[in-house]
């Protein structure tokens, strides 16, 4: 048996080597930079607020961290991809022939989706830094309110990974895997939420890890930028704009990573490789 450290080490080798692994990173990081330029440049207005406003301290960490969320689920097809092409390869069976455990087989895919989990915090925090820099005051004091919703999004993209690869050794096949896994989203749990009152909805899996990192209150950014132009008026009920996180949701999701890996353990110490 191979020691954590070198099994992981091997593992990200036979990885970052992987072609798809290589494109799917590309796609997602061409995509989230494209997104952000494009926006951060529109002077389009919503509810009083510039769109280019969004990408200013402290905004930009809660819109940043909203547009990295929309491809989360291309982490989750390329872990599908990672792992249904080890099926088709037989890779696993090998590996088991030369003494890795079952076990170590789920934490060394374990620790390919945090990596890519933290990845797609790296990009969002520099990303994040550089615009807030060339877009506005750095040097304000509530430049950095907010950045803790980076440790959310680490969560949702460790979510959409873990359930990838969960889906990936429920069926093996690498088309039908990312079909089940894009349908769960829509329509699958949709319909199955209609039959429940929006609040018992809102503890579904997929609805809760896709609504971990919601759009930006344009209205209280709005309002925030009010009471900053005039601080004697103080219109009732408004209070000025500052990213909030939903804990009890977060703490749902983390559950739910718990309860897939417990799944994911089940299915792989009973499967045929």
């Amino acid at each position: 048996m191979k020691d954590i450290k070198t099994l992981l080490k091997l593992e990200w080798e036979k990885t970052f080597w992987n072609g798809s692994f290589r494109a799917i990173i590309a796609t997602y990081t061409l995509l989230f930079l494209m997104v952000v330029l494009i926006g951060s440049q529109v002077g389009l207005n919503i509810n009083g607020v510039r769109v280019d406003k969004l990408f200013v301290f402290p905004h930009v960490w809660q819109t940043l961290s909203w547009i990295a969320s929309w491809f989360n689920l291309l982490l989750g097809i390329l872990m599908i991809v990672l792992v249904t092409s080890e099926f088709q390869f037989r890779t696993f069976r090998k590996q088991l022939i030369d003494g890795i455990s079952r076990p170590q087989l789920l934490i060394a895919k374990g620790g390919v989706a945090v990596i890519l989990a933290l990845f797609v915090v790296a990009i969002t925090l520099t990303t994040a830094i550089t615009t807030g820099l060339l877009m506005g005051n750095a040097e304000q004091v509530s430049a950095f309110s907010g950045i803790e919703i980076l440790l959310v999004l680490f969560i949702q993209a460790l979510a959409y990974l873990v359930l990838g690869i969960l889906i990936s050794f429920s069926v093996k096949n690498t088309a039908l895997s990312i079909l089940s896994f894009i349908l769960l989203f829509f329509p699958i749990e949709p319909i199955i939420r209609a039959f429940f009152s929006s609040e018992t909805g809102a503890f579904f899996p997929m609805k809760s890890i896709s609504d971990l990192t919601p759009m930006p209150d344009f209205f209280g950014i709005a309002a925030g930028d009010l009471i900053q132009i005039n601080q004697q008026f103080t219109p009732e009920g408004v209070a000025i704009n500052e990213p909030t996180i939903s804990w009890i949701s977060t703490i749902t999701v983390v559950v739910y990573i718990a309860l897939f890996s417990f799944a994911l353990r089940a299915i792989v110490a009973k499967r045929n490789f």
